[in-house]
């Protein structure tokens, strides 16, 4: 192999790792170097509520006849900031057993998230927990929550007290699935 031959292809190998590694400096709006989605903000620092207590329990009325039943802590709820929210969601089954989560919900991102689990009379975090999409089937809990009690616009709608109200009420107000 000729010098010249050599010295080009060092020149071509060191332009291609400098633009990769240029790449990797400067993410953009799309992540980095547009090859990955961007990663979500961080949630604010988790702060976990008192047990949930019967007596706060609101029902998520659901449309469709479902094997469990859904509650939402009212003392739990808590806004974060505009397009996010926590509460504890208890999943009640027709024989009495419950699951109980205390939940990240982002509004703009139509997505919900575990923070931790009640087990043996405390939280227990679940750090590791995925952010899930909402289904937004009539008989998902997390699409009820999603289009009839948390958010409006990619944002929740209100302040705690307002979704608690919501809640409250019962009433699946009327609007269309995006």
């Amino acid at each position: 192999m000729t010098t010249i031959r050599r010295v080009g292809l060092a020149l071509a190998a060191l332009t291609l790792g400098a633009a990769a590694a240029a790449a990797q400096d400067a993410p953009d709006a799309q992540g980095l170097a547009g090859l990955l989605p961007p990663s979500p903000k961080p949630a604010a620092a988790l702060q976990l509520p008192a047990a949930p207590r019967p007596d706060a329990l609101l029902r998520v009325p659901m449309v469709a006849d479902s094997e469990m039943r859904f509650f939402i802590d009212a003392a739990s709820v808590r806004r974060i900031d505009a397009r996010q929210l926590r509460y504890t969601l208890v999943a009640r089954s027709r024989q009495g057993a419950d699951n109980v989560a205390y939940e990240t919900f982002d509004c703009g991102r139509a997505a919900w998230k575990v923070e931790a689990l009640w087990q043996g009379g405390r939280w227990v975090e679940q750090p590791g927990s995925e952010w899930l999409a909402v289904d937004h089937g009539l008989a998902g809990v997390h699409g009820t929550l999603y289009m009839d009690y948390l958010c409006a616009d990619d944002e929740v709608d209100g302040d705690a007290a307002a979704v608690v109200a919501r809640l409250r009420r019962g009433i699946r107000p009327t609007r269309t699935i995006p």
